[in-house]
């Protein structure tokens, strides 16, 4: 991580998660950097996973239909033809 941040707290884990952790580490990270990429693709997974199920779930209407769009839609052909 570029950017280290003060440490805080101490963390009890088991001796089989530290071993993890130690083999997740890459050169010259602490394990708190391990922990935090760790959470940081957490986040990145769930966000993706929440708009996919949107993606599929989601009840959407189609832009075209929207007058408003339609509008915006004509006014940018109509630039993009000059």
């Amino acid at each position: 991580m570029t950017a280290r941040m003060e440490l805080t707290e101490k963390v009890m884990i088991s001796v089989e998660s530290k071993q993890v952790l130690y083999s997740l580490k890459q050169p010259g990270e602490r394990l708190g950097d391990v922990v935090e990429r760790i959470i940081k693709t957490r986040k990145r997974n769930e966000l993706v996973e929440h708009l996919d199920r949107i993606a599929r779930e989601g009840n959407f209407v189609p832009l075209d239909s929207d007058p408003e769009f339609a509008q915006i839609k004509k006014g940018a052909v109509r630039a993009g033809q000059h």
